[in-house]
């Protein structure tokens, strides 16, 4: 092919064109297919729009139908509901209508009783004339007189069944006081677990050998000379083997010198300097040991804040014993009864119980020339104690009136807790004494042939001669030898009186043998 036959231009313009259709066949190709593509997108898209609406139409025709049976339902319970109101009030106007008939009817009676009332009161009155007239005409008394004498009848008629009346309300109200104490007291004493006392035995200290004891007594009885000063109490050295007894009515007291003397043992330096500080050391030990008991009473009865002076009187109180009870635990058992006692009559338990335990802390104020409640009510009210408080602890035996019922109950409390079985002892001349009378109260009625006092002082039997006693008469027997003992005895526990009365019959037979 000769090429020479065209220019440059010509072959350019040429492959020009031949690349200008080629493009515009590829854009062809592309127009179609992105139309294509696009007829495509559109188709899904109308579908899936169609689709959205078609279920969009049916939830909304669900919804519809839904609401539309929702709404007939509730008119059907609406015009249920109007029923039901229209039938009620048909009802009531039916019983309206009913009573309305009645209340007529009832009025139309109401008027013939009230005339047929009227007629007999009418009547009434002329035969109360008459009586009036005949009555006046028999006992030759005007009316004034009559009507005078008529209310006077009256008057006392009443008088009579008031006093009646009243006195058996008396009576029934005593009655009633009387089982709701005994009830309280029974319960409040069940519900108190106390504790029986033990034995009481003088202050004992032990000593290491012998040889302590001279020491004790020192060059000429210089030591216990000291000791006896400095503790104000009695040291006993005798022939008793490693011991010694230190003696004093003061039981706070023989506590000190317990604890100077133990202290002085220990240390084994024994003069008159040790001493002093062995003594000086055991009373400040006595005091804190006695406050930090005290404290742990009042914590453990849940009372509040108190003195420390009064918490040191009463821890003081565990070494005190009254008729070998331990004042302590006395004044602890008090305070639990004066508790459930004022529980019971709706008071202030907590006020009663801190009067309970307080009630005794006077026994062991040493410097006062009191009794132990006016000089423990004096204290309380040093400490701050209320003028209440302090009433109650000054009258629970007497001395001074009670101004409230919280000395009442104290005073309760503290018979219940002194007096049970158990809880003190006698001293053995009075157990002796009392002994002896109830014997001889016994022997003292004609028939009875001995007497004996069993069970520690509570059962007396008493054992008649049949001959002089019949059983008509030992019954009547008894009952004169309990009134005796009732009023010539002083006793607190019940004593129990067994009267015997017994024939026996014996033979003695000899056989030959």
């Amino acid at each position: 092919m000769d090429l020479s036959l065209y220019d440059w231009d010509t072959i350019v313009l040429g492959l020009l064109a031949t690349c200008l259709f080629a493009e515009c066949v590829i854009l062809f190709v592309r127009v179609n297919s992105m139309r294509n593509k696009m007829e495509a997108e559109a188709e899904s898209i109308r579908t899936e729009e169609l689709v959205k609406y078609e279920k969009k139409r049916n939830e909304l025709e669900m919804l519809l139908k839904e609401q539309e049976l929702e709404m007939k339902a509730e008119y059907e319970d609406m015009l249920a509901l109007a029923k039901s109101a229209k039938r009620e009030q048909d009802e009531k106007l039916a019983e309206i209508k009913t009573e309305l008939q009645n209340a007529r009817e009832a009025v139309s009676r109401a008027d013939s009783e009230y005339g047929r009332y009227s007629k007999m009161k009418e009547d009434y009155r002329k035969l109360a004339q008459r009586y009036a007239a005949k009555l006046s005409e028999i006992s030759k008394l005007d009316m004034e007189d009559i009507r005078r004498e008529a209310k006077l009848e009256m008057e006392r008629s009443c008088l009579e069944d008031m006093a009646a009346y009243r006195a058996e309300m008396l009576e029934k109200s005593k009655r009633e006081i009387d089982e709701r104490a005994l009830r309280i007291l029974g319960e409040s004493m069940q519900r108190l677990s106390a504790q029986v006392p033990q034995a009481y035995s003088s202050t004992v200290v032990k000593i290491p050998d012998e040889a302590m004891k001279g020491r004790l007594i020192g060059k000429e009885g210089r030591n216990i000379r000291s000791f006896e000063a400095e503790t104000a109490t009695t040291l006993v050295i005798d022939e008793s083997p490693d011991s010694v007894m230190i003696s004093s009515f003061n039981p706070v007291r023989r506590e000190i010198a317990k604890a100077a003397l133990e202290d002085l043992m220990r240390d084994g330096r024994i003069n008159p300097a040790t001493i002093e500080s062995a003594v000086k050391s055991a009373k400040e030990l006595v005091e804190q040991r006695a406050y930090d008991t005290g404290a742990a009473v009042a914590d453990s009865l849940g009372l509040a804040r108190a003195n420390p002076e009064i918490l040191k009187l009463v821890g003081s109180l565990s070494s005190h014993l009254s008729l070998n009870q331990d004042t302590l635990e006395h004044s602890i058992e008090t305070a639990k009864l004066c508790s459930m006692i004022a529980a019971e009559l709706g008071c202030d338990a907590s006020l009663a119980k801190r009067i309970g335990l307080f009630h005794d802390i006077g026994k062991v104020i040493s410097d006062t020339d009191l009794t132990h409640a006016r000089a423990g009510a004096a204290m309380l009210l040093r400490c701050g104690e209320s003028a209440l408080v302090a009433n109650a602890v000054e009258a629970h035996h007497g001395e001074v009136p009670a101004s409230s019922i919280y000395a009442v109950i104290l005073t309760i409390a503290d018979t219940i807790s002194a007096t049970r079985p158990g809880a003190r002892m006698e001293a053995a001349e009075g157990y002796i004494r009392r002994i002896k009378m109830l014997e001889a109260a016994a022997m003292s009625f004609e028939g009875v042939a001995n007497a004996y006092v069993l069970q520690a002082g509570r059962e007396l039997r008493v054992i008649v001669s049949p001959d002089a006693v019949s059983d008509v008469v030992a019954h009547d027997l008894a009952k004169k030898i309990r009134a005796k003992i009732e009023e010539s005895v002083d006793h607190s526990i019940p004593i129990k009186i067994t009267l015997i009365r017994e024939q026996r019959f014996s033979e003695i037979a000899r056989v030959q043998g």
